[in-house]
């Protein structure tokens, strides 16, 4: 056996099939995309592609709506970390305090992530429909506020935070399953050291566990940065980028100059500024949380 672990032919063996879908499904697409940004093309085949260089890239941070897309993208990656993150870890360590029952509520909180994004939009496009069709205003109604109701997907003062809260509901249940998995795997003797030593509530939190299940943060917060730059199939389908372009992100930029507008160079430009993004706060992200570890 010991043999077989160390043969390297049948390591690259095993590691083949994984290694070609990754190239068909990630890397070749990246490739393609960083060629069709030099071209200016509608996507048509037949068409001839005519060569532009940096053109693409130039009308791109020209575009005002392209600025306001990226901030509203930094806005879902902010809110993420200060509502997903700690409603997610803060009911990891609620279902590891008080294990009775426990399996219920972890279902209960991980069903908003299992759902598929199409039918949590729908469902959050019924609560805030317009009007009396809206869940949310006749719930304002019945209580007296019916002041407040508003039609809160073409309202530009309350379309992107709705969204917003919708996009935490539906993934603050995976924070929480990785949570408490790092959390339950802890050793016991060394959290039963720290009570023993007056490490207890908020001082066990801060003190032991968090900085012990260091490597899930990490995680959550890659993930974070990089689900709130590429977030697209919920704007699109509660808003569809409006009302007036106020809710586009990156990724609903790229849809529209593709496959609305038929310019897929300029798509294939977006494409490679969201792939980019990605990797360098990802990058940054992890040196600046190792830097403190390290200090």
């Amino acid at each position: 056996m010991n043999k077989i672990y160390t043969n390297k032919k049948i390591i690259c063996l095993f590691l083949a099939p994984a290694f070609l879908i990754f190239v068909m499904l990630a890397a070749v697409p990246i490739i393609m995309a960083i060629y069709f940004s030099a071209f200016d093309w509608p996507g048509i085949q037949g068409i001839p592609l005519e060569f532009v260089g940096v053109q693409n890239f130039i009308k791109l941070f020209r575009y005002k709506e392209f600025y306001k897309a990226f901030v509203n993208s930094l806005e879902f990656v902010l809110f993420g970390m200060l509502i997903q993150m700690p409603i997610g870890y803060g009911l990891a360590l609620l279902l590891c305090s008080y294990p009775k029952g426990y399996r219920l509520f972890k279902t209960s909180f991980f069903l908003p992530y299992i759902l598929p994004m199409t039918a949590t939009s729908l469902v959050w496009s019924f609560i805030y429909g317009a009007n009396d069709r809206g869940v949310l205003n006749i719930f304002l109604k019945h209580i007296g506020l019916e002041n407040l109701s508003t039609a809160w997907l073409t309202n530009t003062n309350t379309a992107l935070i709705c969204v917003i809260i919708a996009y935490c509901w539906a993934g603050f249940g995976y924070h929480m399953t990785i949570a408490f998995a790092s959390i339950t795997g802890l050793p016991d003797d060394v959290l039963e050291s720290a009570e023993l030593d007056g490490a207890i509530g908020i001082k066990k939190v801060f003190y032991i566990i968090l900085p012990m299940i260091k490597e899930c943060i990490k995680t959550s917060v890659v993930l974070l940065l990089i689900g709130g730059v590429q977030v697209f199939d919920i704007i699109y389908i509660m808003t569809g980028g409006g009302p007036n372009g106020l809710t586009n992100t990156p990724a609903t930029l790229l849809y529209n100059e593709a496959f609305k507008y038929s310019h897929y160079g300029m798509g294939s430009a977006v494409s490679v500024f969201i792939f980019i993004i990605s990797v360098s706060l990802s990058i940054i992200s992890l040196k600046i949380m190792n830097r403190g570890n390290e200090e």
